[in-house]
Formats: structure tokens, C-alpha cells, sequence
């Protein structure tokens, strides 16, 4: 319902105000981002590219507006499997957030977590796991250790080792992260059942496979309760 109504407003900015007026890149950009969450990707690019050309040149490459549609731009090609693409724009992403904000800024953790989930898509493993850690160090650092965005950094840093066959540094990860979700969300919540799940299939690839059956029956149990028998 939303997508005429952002259509006829950036149609309506670029008649009356030019391509290049902030407030058309600014319909540019909410146009792109609503076809981004309605899965319209191939017809998101050209517009995000657009936007991205265009606060290049009227903000520069160091404008905060700027880096965060570089940063939207990456996302939109690893969300199309463009992972060489995405890397140089992930790259400049970074180093922008890096030089304008600081390494502690809530935005430079954000592409800090973004370059290593390329890299990790890319299987450069070793180049993503120093970036996992700082990103999961520094939010320790000033979220503590209960907060949502800390516990994802300690999941994906989880999931890291889990790939580089890393299992006993993974595990206590795992628990951490499970024990966290359990506490801050409660046994039913998605996001826990998640967190069960990768700590049984952690513990399947160990061979402690009766503990791993354990956390596998208690995710069932709680989807017959909450989903009931018949759901798919």
C-alpha cells in the first residue's frame, strides 16, 4: 500500500526540485528501502546506485549520508550474492566510519560486523575472526554483556569458530549466548530456540550426542506447544 504513495512523492520531487535536491535523494533513499523489505532487489539497485552517486557528489565520500547509503549499497549486493562487488564498498564503508566517528561508534560497529559477514560469506574466516572480536569486545565494552547486540556479536563469533572447526573455543560461546537469550528473552522466544539449536548441532559435531538430543527435544517440544502438531 505504501509503494504508490513513495512512488508519486519522489516522481513529484524530481519534477518540482531536480534530481540532485536533498529532499529527492532523500525520496530516492525511502524508495529503496521499501523495495529492499518487500524483496525487490533487481529494482532496488539502480536506485540505491543513484542515491549513492548523487550524495557523492553533492556531500562527499565522508558525509555520515553517505557512508550509511555505501553501507546500504553493501547490503543490497551480499542480499544478491555480489559478494565481490560489495567487498570494496564494505571496505570504504569501514574506513569512513573509522576515520569520521571513531572504532567505538555505534555505526562502526555496525559495518565492522557487515565487512566480517562478507568476509565469512567469502570463506576468508581468518581475516573475519579479528574483526568478529573487536566488534564483540568493544560492545562488552559499552552495551554489557545482556545487551541484544552483544548477544549477537557472541553468536556470530560462535558460528565463526564453528566453521574454522574451532569447537572448543566455540562452545563456551554458545553457552554464553544460549544462557544470555534465555535470560534477557525466555525459553520460547525464536531468537533462544535459535541459540538452542546451534548449541545441539555444536554439541552433535563434539559427540556428545546425548546432550545435543536433549536441546533438540526441548526446541520440539516448545514448537508443538507454541506452533502446535500440524504445523509444517
Amino acid at each position: 500500500e505504501a509503494r504508490p504513495l513513495v512512488e508519486e512523492g519522489l516522481r513529484g520531487s524530481r519534477e518540482i526540485l531536480g534530481d540532485r535536491h536533498p529532499d529527492t535523494m532523500a525520496s530516492i533513499n525511502i524508495m529503496a528501502s521499501l523495495l529492499m523489505k518487500m524483496g525487490e532487489l533487481q529494482e532496488a539497485r539502480p536506485l540505491l546506485e543513484e542515491g549513492l552517486r548523487g550524495r557523492r557528489e553533492t556531500l562527499g565520500d565522508r558525509d555520515p549520508d553517505t557512508l550509511a547509503l555505501i553501507n546500504n549499497m553493501a547490503y543490497l549486493l551480499m542480499k544478491m550474492g555480489e559478494l565481490q562487488e560489495a567487498k570494496p564498498l564494505c571496505e570504504e564503508g569501514l574506513r569512513g566510519r573509522r576515520e569520521t566517528l571513531g572504532d567505538r561508534h555505534s555505526d562502526t560497529l555496525s559495518s565492522i560486523n557487515n565487512m566480517a559477514t562478507l568476509l565469512t560469506e567469502m570463506g576468508e574466516l581468518k581475516e573475519a575472526r579479528p574483526l568478529y572480536e573487536e566488534g564483540l569486545r568493544v560492545k562488552r565494552e559499552t552495551l554489557g554483556d545482556r545487551h541484544p547486540n552483544t548477544l549477537s556479536s557472541i553468536n556470530n563469533m560462535a558460528y565463526l569458530l564453528m566453521k574454522m572447526g574451532e569447537l572448543q573455543e566455540a562452545k563456551p560461546l554458545c553457552e554464553e549466548g544460549l544462557r544470555g537469550r534465555r535470560e534477557t528473552l525466555g525459553d520460547r522466544h525464536p531468537i533462544t530456540l535459535e541459540s538452542i539449536i546451534s548449541m545441539a548441532s555444536l554439541l552433535k559435531k563434539m559427540g556428545e550426542l546425548q546432550e545435543a538430543r536433549l536441546l533438540s527435544d526441548d526446541v520440539m517440544r516448545v514448537m508443538k506447544e507454541t506452533l502446535g502438531d500440524r504445523h509444517p
